[in-house]
């Protein structure tokens, strides 16, 4: 059956499971009675280039909607797009409502991460989790009197590399999740992991760029799509790749100290089917 089978029926079957996302500070979402804010009017848009990388990141909004009332969830993004308002639209899913919503940018008070980190202002979080080029970026500030004339400089070498390991990194977290979170091992395992693909493909990997992709890792929450896609491109993977890629996750598994059998039965028999094919 090989890598992509296996692994698929694997991931796609505990992501149904998985519950909402866990917050390192106690979090009670407020969510008026009846509020709708599904049934806003937004345009499609027009996806970004950012929003593959956006995909599967997990944190709090409050949100003011178009009559004015404020609500504060979790949100699971799902894509991120442009309208032709020129409006940042974040279609994600809630984990209160379990609906799938669009919420624009420029409506979002605040920002909290999963370590209970508060960004009020949003704009330069978002931009940063996102890696919004600054035109984009602009796009996330309500009024016009708070355009910020100077953002972060993009670090083209931390965008490059997420973008080569997203979905390792996708199918790894997806792996380790249990109870709604990555504990601290599985983490430093998955940062091993990148580490390894980091010198092999001559990126340079400091401290700075270390904590973002920790942070990172805490944040996603890998979607179906997600899991389908990151399955196909590592299946394409040359062999030796993918049995490298196995092992980081039999390291990953075994990284909490637990007995997972079943997760270590299904990796080995994948090794299997790379010997035999």
């Amino acid at each position: 059956m090989g890598l992509s089978t296996r692994l698929s029926e694997f991931l796609l079957k505990k992501e149904e499971s998985q519950p909402a996302p866990a917050l390192d500070v106690r979090f009670v979402p407020e969510l008026p009675d009846r509020i709708l804010d599904a049934d806003e009017p937004h345009e499609l848009g027009e996806p970004l280039l950012e929003s593959l990388d956006a995909e599967g990141q997990c944190f709090v909004i409050c949100y003011i909607n178009s009559k004015g009332v404020h609500s504060t969830r979790r949100i699971t993004m799902r894509a991120l797009k442009r309208t032709s308002e020129m409006h940042i639209l974040l279609v994600a899913r809630c984990a209160e409502t379990r609906e799938l919503m669009g919420f624009q940018a420029n409506r979002i008070r605040y920002c909290m991460d999963i370590n209970g980190e508060k960004y009020e202002p949003p704009y330069i979080f978002l931009a940063e989790i996102f890696g919004l080029a600054p035109a984009d970026a602009q796009l996330l500030v309500s009024e016009r009197p708070q355009r910020i004339d100077t953002w972060p400089p993009p670090d083209e070498a931390y965008s490059q590399l997420r973008h080569q390991l997203r979905n390792e990194l996708a199918l790894l977290v997806a792996m380790s999740e249990c109870d709604g979170h990555v504990s601290q091992t599985e983490s430093d395992a998955i940062i091993q992991h990148i580490r390894q693909r980091a010198d092999a493909l001559g990126l340079p990997l400091g401290s700075v760029r270390m904590q973002r992709l920790k942070a990172y890792i805490r944040r996603l929450r890998p979607t179906a799509d997600q899991i389908r896609a990151s399955i196909d491109e590592v299946s394409a993977l040359p062999l030796s790749a993918q049995r490298e890629f196995l092992q980081a996750c039999h390291n990953v598994v075994e990284a909490d100290g637990a007995l997972h059998e079943q997760e270590l039965a299904l990796l080995e028999q994948i090794r299997s089917d790379l010997a035999e094919g």
